[in-house]
């Protein structure tokens, strides 16, 4: 190499390093301009790329009354993010040879759930996964527990399950249980299929749902401050829900959130620990050089080749035309966002503890942080 080339490429590599640098400003004063716009009290966030943490970023507060700052150690729900968490466990299960994705679920339980209409046709794994089980959720029952944060649920998921499911169960309702078309012909989102399929992962493991995650997923992946229930992790450390009133002019806080549909929406974790399991996903399972997730499970879930087919994940596309693996995540005063490049190994996570309604607004963020943050 001449002298010149050299001198060349270390100031190539000198203004691509200010570059990196003058994103920081940029990426701090947009999220602070859309954190008072929509008004939202706290905001983390991390970029990841080739297996490493790239950028983090923490701003606001966690608790508005104390004036509690967010920083690394803060927890948020992930809200409905928490489902790519939820397929992972079932993946696992999968990649162990538990359980084959076309298995009628009967298979594994201890009552039998089929959508009554359609009494002879099966309900699969993969079903479940794709949202195309024709279980529906009955809002006028469980908003009771989705409109109201009151902590961890005090009925355990299999009676909860079973009290949904089972025939005779105290809250089952052919008509608002199950849509009206049969297993697999149609997508519907459905939280209480993949509610189900934190059962099914208990009748399988003989562990609950949220023993199983500790010992397969969250201690291999360094998760030590994650759990799916608030007496798992630091409550200290946990960020309040916040919706703001327009007509009062303040902000309302909901308390802690804690569902028993908890395989669908409720994880607790911060965004630190959260890029953990997305590092190990887009490198092939691997985390810290050791295998935690089968690649062959990851890749059946969520090819490399969007065109073969994908499971619990969804697509985004970007304003400059990556196609991403992505979930979102809303609950009362939670919104949050995983998404990952299969290409080019870039992922980014965000969870904020205010509400993130408009859709042109998610793509703003996702889409400026995107453009700024790698």
């Amino acid at each position: 190499m001449c002298k010149k080339t050299g001198a060349l490429i270390l100031i190539l590599n000198s203004l691509l390093a200010l570059s990196a640098y003058a994103q920081k400003p940029i990426v701090d004063s947009f999220i602070n301009s859309q954190m008072q716009k929509l008004h939202i009290p706290g905001f983390e966030a991390i970029a990841i790329k080739d297996g490493k943490i790239t950028w983090t970023g923490y701003y606001g507060y966690q608790n508005l009354e104390k004036k509690i700052p967010v920083t690394s150690q803060t927890i948020f729900e992930a809200a409905s993010t928490s489902k790519t968490i939820t397929a992972a466990a079932i993946m696992q299960l999968y990649a162990a040879g538990k359980l084959r994705l076309d298995d009628d679920i009967n298979r594994y339980l201890d009552f039998k759930i089929v959508n009554p209409r359609y009494p002879a046709t099966a309900i699969t794994f993969a079903q479940l996964l794709r949202h195309r089980s024709s279980i529906d959720d009955n809002l006028d029952y469980l908003s009771q527990f989705w409109e109201s944060n009151h902590g961890d649920p005090d009925i355990s998921l299999k009676n909860f399950i079973k009290g949904y499911f089972n025939i005779n169960g105290k809250h089952y309702d052919k008509n608002k249980n199950f849509h009206h078309y049969p297993p697999g012909t149609q997508a519907e989102y459905s939280n209480m299929g993949v509610a189900l399929l934190g059962y099914l992962a208990e009748r399988i493991t003989g562990k609950p749902f949220n023993e199983y995650c500790r010992s397969a997923l969250f201690k291999p992946l360094g998760m030590t401050n994650s759990g799916w229930f608030l007496h798992e992790v630091n409550a200290e450390n946990v960020a309040i829900p916040y919706s703001y009133s327009d007509s009062l002019q303040r902000y309302q806080p909901w308390g802690f959130g804690g569902f028993p549909d908890y395989p669908a929406g409720t994880l607790h974790t911060k965004v630190t620990e959260f890029s953990h399991f997305l590092i190990a996903w887009t490198m092939q399972g691997k985390w810290k050089n050791k295998q935690v997730l089968d690649s062959t499970a990851i890749q059946t879930l969520t090819p490399n080749d969007f065109n073969l087919g994908f499971y619990t994940w969804f697509q985004y596309a970007t304003n400059k035309g990556a196609i991403l693996y992505m979930h979102t995540g809303k609950a009362n005063g939670v919104s949050s966002f995983i998404s990952y490049d299969p290409k080019s190994k870039k992922g980014l996570i965000f969870i904020c503890n205010g509400d993130i309604v408009n859709g042109k607004d998610w793509r703003n963020i996702i889409d400026t942080l995107y453009d700024n943050v790698f």
